[in-house]
């Protein structure tokens, strides 16, 4: 039976191959799940990012044919979310005082849109979940392997075996830490700024079991 020791995935389905360059602080609180595409073809292009230094990176890889790498401890943060979303803004929750600040943050003159964006993910950042998405400090990252599609503006298919381990990784960390996978997981696009369609296919599995 799969378990979860000192932060590591007790599994056979499993393979403990962690990389110190993605492992940064201490994550004392895990509130979320967000779900990642690799945009390549095979695990190994992301391997061995990690093995030369990268230091963005999740803490699952799952290959094509469902193979599960466990990149970084559950100890551990990652840098795999990125820039955040105003949640409040995009579920139209604000109340107006929020909104105001949110759309002076957004439209601060003499700032690029990306000193702006960032500022506003750190206003963000700031937040307890769930009043905000998922962030580096309480999330674990798993990515997907799979290619962006520019011609279709989507990400290709994940395999049956990816989706599959993808469903079983989840259950896994949901029960291990108490989250909802109905209101705890997510799809990287949704909440951060990326590609729209980030982590949507694997969701729709997760959620209803068709693709």
């Amino acid at each position: 039976m799969a378990k979860i020791e000192n932060g590591i995935v007790v599994d056979d389905n499993v393979e403990s191959k962690t990389f110190a360059s993605i492992e940064h602080d201490n994550l004392t609180k895990v509130s979320s799940i967000v779900l990642h595409r690799t945009d390549s073809t095979t695990a190994d292009g992301t391997l061995n990012a990690y093995a030369n230094g990268k230091k963005a990176g999740a803490h699952f890889l799952i290959d094509k044919t469902g193979y599960i790498y466990q990149t970084a401890s559950l100890l551990k943060t990652c840098w795999h979310v990125g820039i955040l979303l105003p949640r409040c803004q995009i579920e139209k929750s604000c109340n107006p005082k929020e909104l105001k600040t949110i759309t002076a943050l957004i439209y601060e003159e003499g700032l690029s849109f990306g000193r702006r964006a960032k500022n506003l993910s750190r206003h963000e950042v700031a937040k307890k979940y769930p009043l905000r998405y998922p962030s580096n400090n309480d999330s674990i990252g798993i990515e997907i392997v799979g290619k962006f599609l520019p011609s279709e503006k989507s990400f290709e298919k994940p395999t049956l075996k990816q989706l599959e381990s993808t469903k079983w990784l989840i259950e896994l960390i949901a029960t291990k830490y108490g989250l909802s996978i109905n209101n705890d997981v997510y799809a990287h696009g949704a909440i951060a700024r990326k590609e729209v369609t980030e982590g949507a296919q694997l969701l729709q599995y997760i959620f209803s079991g068709a693709v």
